[in-house]
């Protein structure tokens, strides 16, 4: 019987399974040009091969943050698939680039790590306006470790790029604790380090391009605050049945009486909070790419010295 099927699958293949045949179609060799090896278990090298692995161990990454997030005492809850894409675009970009030979190996672990890092720690701080300690603290220790294979030099500048940063965020917040919290503080750690691995104009560059992207995000934040709704408005009694569009900040409290201040109860106000994990990290994570996809352990924007 076995040899029967045999016979007629030789009978139904143009050549027989020899390989003897006629070449494959196009569509054939394009997907055979893409990458997959004969096991069909890992890519074979293109830039389209490695960036679909990196996608699948970002969604990899990005479920174990989201299990994270939901076990976490001041963590979050996000639904499937949101964070496994947000992290996984990151990583198809780091592995396809390095696949594709424009950005060195060792820069994969500390790029993956702060990407996972930006994902996961800006959605708190946009949901909630807090950095969790158990994502700050120990950031900065794995951006060490994870800096290794880049060069004695790069971790050494890493350590003293976290203190430099982390002491002008402390001053800043001891100036106006109110824009600057303490968990922003905690952030500089690792984004000081993740800089300053690729170089000193790395890590002032970054800092410029968090200023400008706060910037824009406080614009934009402020705009959509201004922005009226419907039914906004109160009457004086507290019924909720004044004129619409206009904001009433006091709300009557009916449990207690008294007037308090309900967050977000008017939408004319600028909100009092700017998240700044998603600057920093965005920034940092962004500026340490570019720098090492053009200039490898040479450096982009200065002299790295990873080597």
């Amino acid at each position: 019987m076995v040899v029967s099927l045999v016979v007629r699958v030789e009978a139904l293949v143009p050549g027989g399974l020899s390989g003897a045949g006629p070449p494959l179609p196009r569509v054939g060799a394009e997907l055979a040009a893409s990458g997959i090896t004969p096991n069909g278990l890992l890519p074979g090298g293109t830039v389209v091969g490695w960036a679909l692995l990196g996608f699948g161990l970002g969604m990899l990454g990005g479920a174990a943050g989201r299990l994270l997030l939901a076990r976490m005492r001041r963590g979050t809850r996000v639904p499937p698939p949101w964070l496994e894409v947000a992290v996984g675009v990151p990583c198809a970009g780091v592995v396809g680039a390095a696949g594709a030979g424009v950005l060195p190996w060792a820069w994969l672990p500390l790029l993956l790590g702060a990407g996972w890092l930006a994902v996961v720690a800006s959605v708190v701080d946009v949901r909630h306006h807090r950095l969790p300690d158990a994502l700050t603290l120990p950031a900065l220790p794995a951006a060490l470790v994870l800096a290794v294979p880049v060069g004695v030099a790069a971790v050494g500048r890493a350590a003293a790029g976290a203190a430099l940063l982390v002491g002008a965020y402390l001053l800043v917040h001891a100036v106006s604790p109110r824009s600057l919290g303490l968990g922003d503080v905690k952030l500089a750690a690792p984004v000081g380090a993740l800089s300053a691995a690729a170089s000193w104009p790395a890590l002032l560059l970054g800092c410029a391009l968090t200023a400008v992207a706060s910037v824009g995000m406080a614009g934009w934040m402020v705009a959509r605050s201004a922005r009226p709704t419907r039914g906004a408005g109160v009457s004086l009694d507290g019924t909720g049945a004044g004129p619409p569009g206009v904001a009433a900040p006091l709300l009557c409290d009916s449990a207690s009486g008294a007037a308090t201040w309900r967050r977000g109860a008017s939408r004319s106000m600028p909100p009092a909070e700017l998240p700044l994990g998603p600057p920093m990290l965005g920034s940092a994570w962004l500026v340490v790419f570019v720098a090492a996809l053009v200039g490898g352990t040479s450096g982009a924007v200065g002299p790295m010295g990873g080597g």
